[in-house]
């Protein structure tokens, strides 16, 4: 990956730890519903990239179930998570999407994942299960799932992502906020209630994180995320992901005030360590073009 590319994957994963924080303030400490926030964010998302929907993708049934997977299935997920665990603790469960991605590759389009990366993939897991072990309890946590099954998601539209062709980063932002109105409007209607109410009595954070998550996260971070995974493999670039946690952890203890104890760190060095290995490129290959 060039220098270029490096540094705009740098900011990316900083607009994401800001999103995150700024997240779970308004849904765990503001009150606004999850279900809801996420479905205002896709309708001004799709608002604004309204031209590019046209014209209509040839692989239309590929383009909706990536957006599904990335749009609806990642971010209604992630949200409901973000009400029951602390930013930097759903930041760093996100991080087992990146060696999901890679064995998802290997399944999936045939990218070679090799004996070193499987030992980071597991290194990795290791790394995860010890953040997330809590003595005395015998089941993992309702928040913790749900961010685990959002960084699945995640990872298998990013890898389904790479068979996608003729689509712009654009475009495919700009379906994937359409498809996920429908249903998360739904299962906000479903599950959750006073959802008009709770954004008219925290109408400021609640307008200001929208604005953010629309335009900052979704249109510019998520369209330079998707241009870097048209770009080069998606193993490779899923783990330089790895910033995003040490931003969140940085600004949620800044923020927050959480204080993460030490098994948090302990399993976060040992992910790190196995995320850090999977991003050893293989001897034999090419590189993407510059």
């Amino acid at each position: 990956m060039t220098l270029r590319d490096g540094m705009i994957m740098a900011g990316i994963c900083f607009i994401w730890a800001v999103n995150a924080v700024l997240s779970r303030y308004v849904i765990a400490m503001a009150g606004i519903p999850p279900l809801f926030l996420s479905a205002s964010r896709f309708m001004l998302a799709a608002l604004v990239l309204l031209p590019f929907l046209r014209p209509m993708p040839a692989q239309i049934g590929s383009v909706l179930l990536v957006g599904l997977l990335m749009g609806a299935g990642h971010f209604g997920l992630l949200l409901s998570g973000y009400g029951l665990v602390d930013a930097s603790l759903a930041a760093i469960l996100l991080q087992v999407g990146i060696p999901l991605t890679a064995l998802l590759s290997a399944l999936l389009i045939g990218e070679r994942v090799g004996r070193l990366r499987s030992t980071g993939i597991a290194i990795a897991l290791c790394g995860v299960g010890i953040v997330l072990w809590r003595p005395g309890q015998a089941t993992l946590g309702t928040g913790a799932i749900l961010v685990l099954l959002s960084a699945m998601s995640l990872a298998l539209g990013s890898v389904l992502l790479k068979r996608l062709k003729d689509i712009t980063p654009l475009r495919m932002q700009a379906w994937t906020g359409l498809i996920s109105i429908l249903p998360l409007s739904l299962s906000s209607f479903l599950l959750e209630t006073h959802q008009v109410e709770s954004a008219a009595r925290s109408a400021t954070a609640f307008a200001s994180l929208l604005v953010f998550s629309a335009l900052v996260v979704t249109v510019v971070s998520h369209t330079a995320y998707y241009r870097l995974l048209r770009r080069y493999d998606a193993s490779v670039v899923a783990p330089l992901t790895l910033m995003f946690p040490l931003m969140t952890v940085g600004l949620g203890m800044a923020t927050l005030g959480e204080r993460p104890g030490p098994a948090f760190f302990v399993g976060t060095a040992i992910a790190l360590i196995g995320i850090a290995v999977v991003m050893i490129p293989p001897k034999a290959g090419g590189q993407p073009p510059a």
